[in-house]
């Protein structure tokens, strides 16, 4: 028996060669009877089409990018960061549901030779759209691909400033919702240790936090620098001790950050939360594992991959999009 093509899947249903294609693409454009037809007279005898034609006809690939900076000298690469590796797992299964897979696309800077990489990687069909996460606030590189007419979505950047699709965090309600558990334990102070001031999230959750402190009865006992790292956190106990008083609390922009201030208490011998009470935030798997379970303001990761790669389908099929907001949630556990 000859091998069956598309031109006899659309004899059969009475359709051209390319209804066939769009068909089993499931087109949005085709009526939904046209498409049943299609793919029962394909299964019926056995039709298998060609990928690569297929993809071809369509003019996609069927791939989204994930970009993530590599970071030279450092042992610590991104993949191995909770924050994208679950982005990246959320964002493989939302493409699955949808017929897309997902490519890892590696990059040194926020620089033009990054801008040039990505644009040909679209224009040669590897890829049909990206989506970035972790850019600074200064990268230039959504700029450079709205010129280009590139097809991108960003996690966790500007977006209303910078006009660009985008998937975002609120954390308002999170901090609403640790202030007064912190009120309702009668806290009286709260120390905040701020992350990289280069990223939109740092700048975001301390706005946030500043906002709902004013409304709140607790005193702020004082801004500590971190840059999202262990060691920063651990950095940060000595200058919090020495300004401690009763009833103080400290809050950290990140579960990093808050380990390392765990182990600081750990060799002193400094009791959570019945000398201090401590808070993180992301929600990482380590936040969990501490003793006591580390109190977080939880960064909703699965929902922002899901919600890129479904954004950055819509764009595909032109339909309209709107920026995402996701809100944050607090999770109280033993540590205040």
């Amino acid at each position: 028996m000859k091998n069956l093509t598309r031109k006899d899947i659309a004899k059969a249903a009475g359709v051209s060669p390319s209804t066939v294609s769009r068909a089993l693409a499931g087109s949005p454009l085709l009526p939904k009877s046209t498409i049943e037809r299609v793919t029962e007279l394909a299964a019926k005898f056995g039709y298998r089409p060609n990928i690569l034609a297929s993809r071809l006809a369509s003019n996609r690939s069927f791939q989204i990018g994930f970009a993530v900076e590599l970071w030279p000298g450092t042992r610590r690469g991104p993949i191995r960061m909770s924050y994208y590796s679950t982005i990246l797992d959320s964002m493989v299964s939302a493409a699955f549901e949808r017929d897309y897979n997902v490519m890892l696309l590696p990059y040194l800077k926020d620089g033009k030779s990054a801008v040039e990489h990505f644009s040909n990687l679209i224009l040669s069909k590897h890829v049909d759209g990206i989506v970035f996460a972790g850019l600074t606030r200064e990268s230039n590189i959504p700029a450079e691909l709205l010129k280009r007419n590139i097809p991108f979505v960003v996690i966790g950047s500007e977006a209303v400033k910078n006009k660009f699709v985008s998937v975002n965090t609120d954390p308002h309600l999170s901090m609403t919702e640790m202030f007064k558990s912190l009120e309702g334990r009668n806290y009286r102070r709260i120390f905040f240790v701020e992350g990289d001031p280069e990223y939109y999230h740092a700048v975001s959750l301390r706005a946030s936090f500043m906002k709902v402190l004013e409304k709140s009865s607790l005193s702020l006992a004082g801004v500590i620098k971190g840059d999202y790292s262990r060691s920063s956190g651990y950095d940060s106990a000595g200058k919090i001790f020495s300004m401690k008083k009763k009833r103080d609390c400290v809050f950290f922009s990140n579960d990093r950050m808050a380990s390392g201030f765990y182990m600081y208490c750990h060799e002193h011998k400094i009791a959570i939360p019945d000398d201090i009470g401590v808070i993180g935030s992301d929600n990482d798997d380590s936040a969990s594992a501490l003793y006591p379970g580390l109190s977080t303001v939880e960064q909703p990761r699965v929902e922002m991959g899901a919600a890129a790669v479904n954004l950055l389908i819509d764009v595909f099929e032109r339909k309209p999009v709107q920026p995402v907001v996701i809100p944050n949630s607090f999770i109280e556990r033993k540590s205040f």
